[in-house]
């Protein structure tokens, strides 16, 4: 949808209104004095000492935006894991929020004989699913949204297979061979396991560790569940491509995206936002890897004007310290979800609110927890917080603080002060800062 086509959507202030429907009525908050400005202040203070900062705070009046603080909100800086609301916005925008990743298992042409029995091997072609999982790890690392293969290999069994006589062959190749994100620095292996075009278990040992080989392991955690659901399967587990022309004896379909955005956003899941990241330029750009995932989010985001000219898009999870992100650009993006309910209300409610996943220690207070959605962000030297917040009168507001500093508490608790603030209504009837 171009801007010019785009029609003022309410769904998006109802979405973030919905604390103070919640919460029951509530007086206005008391007026503040002409100039009074508490928000700003906040930012003005902390920014003082620690000037590396990005920031921009909104209140979405009727009639038009006004902004409550900022601090060089166009300024790019590395914004951890608030890069993860840029992926979610891509990630919908290029498949929309009932996408489902369809993990197939196929026969060569002719090779499925009297009996269900397959002469040669099958192929397991990834899809690009971040949740494929045994039913045990989707119980204890994915909230139970994962994707299960002993599904998969029900349904091969239903649809009538009994033998596989000539093994596994796994196609990893939506993807590129890429397993990290592009300047990591090697100890984020332990923080993003290896990506690849077909991921099980977020490709995780059985005893923590990463697996060696993505394909490998997904062909040996298939084997296993079909046995288990009877079929009888002898030959090799390999990687390689899929047979042209095959024809498919079982598949598996995930959760939809916005479920799966949930479990991201929730937790930061950085291995979830980098296969996603993939995902974009694989489905949106024909290019399963991350310089074609960043660049289609950039592609996407400029032609709705909300990029400013010095951010770069490294990856997708905000481990990079060479992501540059403005928190003009991040408002942007909150503000793009409000002219386009039908994937931005997905978008938002994926983001924790006060005392829930990576805001469990924090915006936990009454007058706030129920009233904000926000993504959190921490990496060496940066602390940063993005989302929307309702007050009690059911003013919205969409705010960004990218943080460059050693005081990361002091930085957190800032933010934290100022969401606050907007939450109880300081800043309704605030003039616009200057």
């Amino acid at each position: 949808m171009t801007r010019a086509s785009r029609k003022p959507a309410r769904a998006f202030l109802a979405l973030v209104a919905a604390g103070a429907v919640a919460g029951g009525a509530h007086a206005a908050p008391a007026p503040v004095p002409p100039g009074d400005n508490p928000v700003s202040s906040v930012i003005e203070a902390f920014g003082k000492k620690n000037p590396t900062l990005s920031v921009l705070v909104e209140r979405l009046d009727p009639a038009g935006s006004v902004t409550i603080a900022s601090w060089r909100p166009q300024t790019a800086l590395a914004p951890a894991s608030t890069m993860k609301i840029i992926t979610s916005a891509a990630a919908l925008m290029t498949v929309g929020p009932d996408f489902r990743f369809t993990t197939r298992l196929e026969a060569a042409p002719d090779s499925v004989g009297p009996g269900g029995i397959v002469s040669g091997p099958v192929y397991l072609i990834g899809a690009g699913d971040p949740m494929l999982a045994t039913r045990a790890y989707s119980r204890s690392g994915l909230d139970g949204l994962g994707t299960p293969l002993e599904d998969l290999a029900r349904n091969v069994r239903e649809t009538g297979t009994t033998r596989i006589t000539g093994g596994v062959v796994v196609d990893e190749t939506l993807f590129d061979r890429q397993r990290m994100g592009p300047l990591w620095k090697s100890s984020y292996r332990w923080e993003c396991p290896p990506l690849s075009g077909i991921a099980t278990n977020q490709n995780r040992a059985t005893n923590g560790s990463n697996v060696s080989s993505p394909a490998i392991a997904a062909g040996q955690r298939l084997v296993a569940a079909l046995r288990q659901a009877g079929v009888k399967v002898s030959g090799p587990v390999r990687a390689g491509r899929d047979a042209p022309g095959g024809e498919v004896i079982g598949q598996v379909r995930s959760k939809p995206l916005a479920r799966i955005l949930d479990f991201m956003n929730a937790h930061s899941d950085n291995f979830t936002a980098e296969i996603l990241t993939k995902d974009v330029g694989a489905y949106g750009a024909g290019n399963g890897s991350t310089a074609a995932g960043t660049r289609r989010a950039e592609e996407l985001l400029r032609r709705e004007g909300v990029l400013t000219a010095s951010d770069d898009f490294i990856d997708g999870s905000g481990l990079s310290h060479s992501n540059r992100l403005s928190a003009t650009t991040l408002v942007g993006v909150l503000k793009e979800a409000q002219a386009n309910p039908d994937w931005g209300d997905v978008l938002v409610r994926s983001l924790p609110q006060g005392g829930e996943g990576t805001l469990v220690r924090r915006l936990k207070g009454p007058a706030v927890r129920n009233r904000v959605h926000a993504k959190t962000g921490y990496i060496n030297g940066v602390a940063s917080l993005a989302g929307t917040v309702t007050s009690r009168s059911g003013t919205p507001y969409a705010f960004a603080f990218l943080m460059h500093t050693a005081d990361i508490g002091g930085a957190q608790r800032t933010m934290d002060k100022a969401v606050t603030l907007l939450a109880t209504g300081r800043a309704d009837t605030a003039a616009g800062a200057s």
